[in-house]
């Protein structure tokens, strides 16, 4: 192999969708460079190999597949990373840069389903571990981004990818996570067992892992040091590690001027707050604490909970987990009639049960604005361990009032900010650049 592939080679070593293949041409041999996450390589091979039979030698060959010929190595560098095909003469004399025939990267990719992206990109990750790199190598065009493929698995071998940009992650957290996912032993079936191997976090609501369908946040993280971690036969990128900005800030915000995207990440901030606070103030108020009311509000919500056997924790209780269950049936039912029946039967049931002097008027409105508060948060996972934590408040709200409310907010956040992924805190909103480039 001569000193240009050589040097190809080296500068890509670290590529695990990086190739170098000799072929025989009349006799000659010929190495094909690229990679094979943007180019179809069979098709490819095909392809030169009929021009191969009207060329006389491989300097006609060259001269027919391309215009491009006998450049230097970086712009062969740059070519392979743009998705072209490379061709090296054995003796290293001759180059070219041809178009390939390219994997389908657009044309069967479908919309985000979980995600609603604003004046932006709505191309989606599909099953295709290949197909989701070649979309982050079709966007991010440079050497410094890396790739190293796994097997693993015991019975169910399962292709796995880690992206990240040289010189932007840490060596540490690299090194870490190379050896995490070196060491998976067991079948890996769903993202628990995954992020289960980067450290167990007993009866803990928080993932390690950030999930996203778009390219677009996939690459935003690679920017900002993080690594992308692609799992076969899975729709979508998990994002190493994960941090309590991704529930506020998305990279579609910076679509707006600064105040309007400002504004949005300020109502999402409010909708983690009133999520977790909303049921046990209503509680706390009510039941505990009523003297905190003005004496007219006082009297209002005395008159709005009239007749209603129940305890203000116990209504409360009952609606958040009706609630609860209403939007796990939005999730499970059909899609053509689960948004339908689920509301229908909400409105009905909550209607019914205002009639029956079983809750007060007051908690549907508090419960309604829960639920649209939670769904204001970035990421399925995400709203749905901020309704979870809201439940311990609530129940030392019924106990001690105000106290308790601000006693478990306060612990609420003590418990987020002692989370760490790889020695990483989950309260951290930037990780430092400490990575070295080759």
């Amino acid at each position: 192999m001569r000193h240009i592939v050589k040097e190809i080679k080296t500068k890509f070593f670290n590529h695990h969708d990086f190739f170098v293949e000799e072929e025989l041409v009349e006799e000659s041999s010929i190495y094909l460079i690229g990679f094979n996450t943007l180019v179809d390589l069979t098709k490819s091979k095909l392809y030169i190999q009929q021009m191969a039979a009207s060329s006389t030698s491989v300097k006609a060959l060259l001269t027919n597949l391309s215009d491009q010929i006998n450049v230097d190595t970086e712009q062969l560098i740059k070519a392979a990373l743009e998705g072209k095909l490379i061709i090296v003469s054995n003796d290293g004399e001759e180059n070219a840069i041809i178009d390939p025939i390219a994997p389908n990267l657009s044309s069967s990719i479908e919309e985000p389903k979980n995600e609603s992206p604003i004046q932006a990109s709505m191309d989606a990750f599909g099953e295709d571990i290949s197909i989701n790199v070649g979309m982050i190598r079709k966007r991010l065009c440079t050497e410094r981004l890396c790739h190293v493929s796994y097997q693993v698995g015991e019975l169910e071998k399962r292709k796995l990818s880690m992206l990240y940009i040289e010189g932007r992650v840490p060596n540490s957290i690299i090194e870490k996570v190379n050896q995490q996912l070196h060491q998976i032993k067991s079948d890996i079936e769903t993202i628990d067992d995954l992020n289960k191997q980067f450290g167990r976090r007993r009866f803990s609501p928080v993932s390690h892992l950030f999930t996203t369908e778009l390219p677009i946040q996939a690459i935003h993280s690679l920017k900002k040091n993080r690594v992308v971690i692609f799992l076969d036969a899975c729709p979508f990128a998990l994002i190493f590690p994960n941090l309590l900005s991704d529930m506020i800030i998305s990279i579609n915000d910076r679509n707006f001027p600064f105040i309007l995207s400002f504004m949005i990440r300020i109502f999402r901030v409010i909708g983690v707050v009133a999520t977790l606070l909303l049921p046990a103030l209503y509680v706390s108020l009510v039941s505990v604490n009523p003297e905190v009311f003005r004496t007219d509000l006082a009297l209002f919500v005395a008159k709005s909970r009239e007749g209603i056997p129940l305890s203000a924790f116990l209504e409360t209780i009952a609606m958040v987990v009706i609630v609860d269950l209403i939007l796990e049936a939005i999730v499970r039912l059909p899609k053509s009639v689960g948004p339908t029946i689920t509301m229908v039967g909400g409105i009905i049931l909550g209607q019914a049960m205002v009639e029956a002097k079983l809750v007060s008027n007051l908690l549907v409105i508090v419960i309604t604005a829960v639920v649209i508060a939670s769904s204001a948060v970035i990421g399925v996972q995400n709203s749905l361990y901020i309704r979870l934590l809201k439940y311990p408040i609530l129940i030392l709200a019924s106990l001690f009032g105000i106290l308790g409310v601000c006693t478990g907010f306060t612990f609420t956040i003590i418990y987020l900010a002692s989370l760490t992924s790889n020695d990483i805190p989950y309260t951290t909103f930037r990780i430092e650049q400490k990575g070295e480039t080759k």
